[in-house]
């Protein structure tokens, strides 16, 4: 049971959910990285390898230099500069008067002493002559121009991401999505009562459980049913069968009343001869309604209980003697060999009873009187036995003195010993009819 409770931990829909989440994570984020260094480099040398950042430089002068010229402004407004910087958003400018710095973007609130005294006039760098309102100054501007193009880049190379994982998510889902529809389907199939019809297991999850529960159910409910038109059956088929036996003692007994009550004038003898048929098949009658009461109790399915554990002979020694001792009354011969053992077994001390009167009676009914009856014990690793033998009867009248075709005494007997966790095996070899009990050993 702990085996089932690892492996079904392994391979539970939480790990197995985990790990593909796992796994699309790590495959995007490696899917992202790769996609974001080639677009760096693709990015980086469109910029640099083109003269894309001059025509971006001198589209922004060409707004600067309008600006001034609409504005009037100085090389050192530096309010107004900064008004211009912020609505561009993407540069920067440094404005050098006579190679004075007189206006710094990164420090517009900068007094132009301060401005001056920081800046740095550098020869090797760009500068743009720009006409302002009190003179010429050379600009040295400084666009962001490919940080607009790497954040687009970056954004689409995040969806790119997020669409590949939810694709591998998706992917990965798919088949566990159509087992439950699939489930679903075979749900719906057994809910039409096919119960023949298979659930399909697959995989080892908590779906898998799922499924093998259902097919599980699918073969109780198929047994229950197939055992209850069993039943059902076994039932038509033993009232039809016991309502002919009925039928014929009924059938005698109606005949010999009504000879009693037409003869006027009979002998003693005649009466008594006909009363005693009378009494034997009023008898016969009480025995197949007993039989057919013993046989509606034991179908009702009610749980039997068992007695405390002791020997086989501590449990029939006593019911063995009342039994020899009614067949020896009867003129039949009994020979006994009963052997102990001191295993234990448990029975039901009613059953027990009713088990041995109708064996009794199977024997009385069927026994040859002139051979023994015999009554023997066998012990093996997993049952004690009771076994009961004789010789059936040879005359053709003697064998007409039975319940009838049904054996219902007999089918009372397996069904009393099942009951019991046991079993009865009926079998004739030759001449010989033989009845075995065997019970379980219980500690």
């Amino acid at each position: 049971m702990e085996n089932v409770r690892s492996k079904l931990k392994i391979n539970s829909l939480y790990v197995e959910l985990a790990g593909l989440l796992l796994a699309a994570v790590l495959i995007s984020g490696a899917f992202f990285f790769v996609l974001n260094r080639a677009g760096e480099k693709i990015i980086t040398h469109t910029f640099t390898d083109s003269d894309y950042i001059e025509k971006m430089s001198s589209a922004y002068l060409d707004s600067l230099q309008k600006y001034i010229r609409d504005e009037q402004v100085a090389s050192n407004d530096s309010a107004k500069l900064t008004e211009w910087v912020k609505r561009q958003k993407i540069v920067s400018i440094q404005v050098y008067k006579d190679e004075i710095l007189t206006y710094d973007s990164n420090y517009p609130d900068a007094e132009v002493e301060e401005a001056g005294a920081e800046g740095g006039y550098y020869e090797w760098e760009y500068y743009y002559t720009v006409q302002f309102a009190d003179g010429t100054a050379d600009v040295f501007l400084y666009g962001f121009f490919a940080y607009q193009i790497y954040t687009y880049a970056m954004i689409g190379e995040l969806l790119l991401a997020v669409v590949l994982l939810i694709l591998i998510v998706t992917l990965g889902i798919r088949r566990t999505v159509r087992y439950i529809g699939r489930l679903k389907e075979e749900c719906d199939i057994l809910g039409s009562g096919d119960l023949d019809y298979q659930v399909t297991v697959r995989g080892q999850n908590e779906l898998s459980l799922l499924a093998e529960g259902l097919d599980n159910m699918r073969r109780a409910l198929k047994e229950s049913n197939e055992k209850e038109a069993e039943l059902s059956r076994a039932g038509r088929r033993m009232i039809t069968e016991m309502s002919h036996d009925l039928r014929t003692p009924l059938t005698s007994l109606l005949i010999y009343t009504e000879i009693l009550e037409k003869k006027e004038r009979m002998d003693p003898e005649q009466l008594r001869e006909y009363i005693r048929k009378i009494e034997t098949k009023a008898r016969q009658i009480k025995r197949l309604s007993d039989n057919i009461f013993e046989y509606a109790l034991i179908t009702e399915g009610a749980e039997v209980e068992l007695g405390e554990p002791e020997t086989l002979m501590s449990a029939f020694y006593d019911l063995l003697s009342e039994l020899t001792a009614h067949l020896q009354e009867r003129g039949y011969t009994v020979e006994t060999e009963l052997g102990g053992d001191d295993r234990l077994v448990r029975v039901n001390v009613e059953y027990v009873n009713r088990i041995l009167d109708n064996i009794v009676s199977n024997i009385v009914k069927y026994a040859e009187k002139e051979a023994p009856v015999k009554i023997y014990t066998v012990y093996t690793e997993e049952y004690a036995c009771l076994v009961f033998a004789n010789r059936v009867c040879a005359d053709p009248e003697d064998r007409k003195r039975t319940e009838g075709s049904t054996n219902i005494g007999l089918h009372n007997v397996e069904k009393m010993m099942k009951s019991m966790n046991g079993s009865c095996r009926a079998e004739q070899t030759g001449e010989v009819f033989q009845v075995t009990l065997r019970f379980p050993w219980r500690g």
